[in-house]
């Protein structure tokens, strides 16, 4: 039988070997790929939740990707904010956007793994039922790091941004920053202003410090 310690051990060995070759690196559950781009990481998430029946392990796997647009503009509001300033390494995904990733997650980005009641600790059911999760999330994890990789690319990550079909409150302060690298523009303009009265509707303060970066940010890029 297999705890959920060595759960997690398979899985990382497992989606390590497929997202290493395609330049990503870590341990533990993360790994990272830093570029002049910006940052894109794949994590492995694992919680146990307990019952008198045995329990569940969720197992899953997903990414984020911080642009490099949007680490500077991080950076600038941290240093307005007398804080230190955030180096670009895996760390800097802390601070991702965060909107576009869970978009792109496919079905089996996760699975739920079922505990033994009747052994402590509890153990996952069968080594075959760990094969099959571990089959699952590799193949996502494969999927997703493409992914990350593609939206780490110049402007994709707005591209992306800009189709979601839900868009409302927090997404237009990336919006508006990431369109701000291309310089002055009515679509920033655009963005600005719908940004400033979904706020206002949302009782949100007025974005005046995300309006005074887009602003230039964009003169800066002419």
């Amino acid at each position: 039988m297999i705890t959920p310690a060595q759960t997690t051990n398979r899985l990382n060995k497992d989606i390590g070997a497929v997202v290493r070759p395609l330049g990503f690196r870590g341990t533990r559950g993360s790994w990272s790929v830093v570029t002049t781009d910006g940052v894109a990481q794949v994590n492995v998430g694992r919680s146990v939740m307990r019952s008198v029946r045995g329990g569940t392990i969720f197992v899953s796997v997903g990414i984020g990707v911080v642009p490099v647009a949007w680490w500077e503009y991080v950076n600038w509001r941290a240093a307005r904010w007398g804080q230190p300033p955030i180096p670009l390494d895996g760390n800097a995904v802390s601070y991702r956007i965060g909107f576009v990733e869970t978009r792109h997650c496919p079905e089996d980005s996760y699975h739920h793994l079922r505990l033994d009641p009747g052994r402590h600790p509890a153990t996952v059911t069968t080594t075959e039922e760990l094969d099959h999760a571990a089959a699952l999330l590799v193949g996502a994890a494969e999927k997703l790091a493409h992914t990350a990789l593609d939206l780490l690319r110049p402007g994709r990550y707005l591209e992306a941004l800009r189709g979601i079909r839900d868009f409302r409150g927090a997404m237009w302060e990336p919006l508006v920053v990431l369109l701000a690298e291309g310089g002055p523009s009515a679509d920033l303009d655009a963005a600005i202003e719908a940004m400033r009265a979904d706020y206002a509707n949302h009782g949100f303060g007025p974005p005046d410090m995300e309006i005074e970066y887009a602003r230039m940010r964009a003169a800066a890029a002419v």
